[in-house]
C-alpha cells in the first residue's frame, strides 16, 4: 500500500470518528482522550474500521500539535461519550511538551534560514529535464573484459 492510499484511510477513519463521535472527536479544538480510548472505539465502531488502521488513525490524532497544545496537567479527558473520563497528569503534560519541541525542531531543521540581510534562494519549481532522467546503466561486460580484470587481479595480487 503506498503512502498516500495509507494517509487517505487513515484520513477517513478520523473522519468516521469524528461523524460517530463529534461530542470527543472534533478538528477544530481537540479535547484530551480518555485513556484507553482504543479499545472503547474499536468496540463502538463494530468493524467500521480494521484494529491496525483505527490505531493509525489514533495515533494521528493524538500526534496532532493542536492535540498535544491541549494536553495541559488538570486537563479533563473525555470519553467516547463526551463525559469526562479522568484528568491530564503532570507526566503526560510533560511528554506533549517534548514532543511538540521536538516537532518543532524538525520543522526548523528542514527549512533552511537565510542569514539577516540576505535573501533566500530561489529554488526552482521543476527540476531540470537533466536531473530527472535515469541515470545510464553501467556496461555489461564481455567475456574478454572478465578476463582482462582477473588478469589484473592476479598481477596485483603476485
Amino acid at each position: 500500500m503506498t503512502k498516500t492510499a495509507r494517509r487517505a484511510r487513515i484520513a477517513a477513519i478520523i473522519e468516521l470518528l469524528c461523524e460517530r463521535f463529534p461530542q470527543t472527536f472534533n478538528r477544530g479544538g481537540p479535547q484530551p482522550l480518555k485513556v484507553g480510548i482504543y479499545d472503547d472505539a474499536l468496540a463502538a465502531l463494530n468493524g467500521a474500521a480494521a484494529p491496525r488502521d483505527l490505531k493509525s488513525a489514533l495515533r494521528a490524532y493524538t500526534s496532532n500539535t493542536r492535540y498535544l497544545r491541549a494536553l495541559s496537567a488538570g486537563a479533563c479527558r473525555v470519553g467516547l461519550d463526551g463525559k469526562p473520563a479522568g484528568t491530564v497528569t503532570p507526566e503526560a503534560e510533560a511528554v506533549a511538551k517534548k514532543r511538540l519541541a521536538e516537532s518543532v525542531n524538525e520543522t526548523a531543521a528542514q527549512v533552511k534560514v537565510a542569514p539577516a540581510g540576505q535573501a533566500a534562494p530561489e529554488v526552482p519549481a521543476v527540476r531540470p529535464a537533466a536531473e530527472n532522467e535515469k541515470p545510464a546503466a553501467p556496461k555489461r561486460l564481455s567475456l574478454a573484459d572478465l578476463r582482462e580484470a582477473g588478469r589484473r587481479r592476479r598481477e596485483t595480487a603476485a
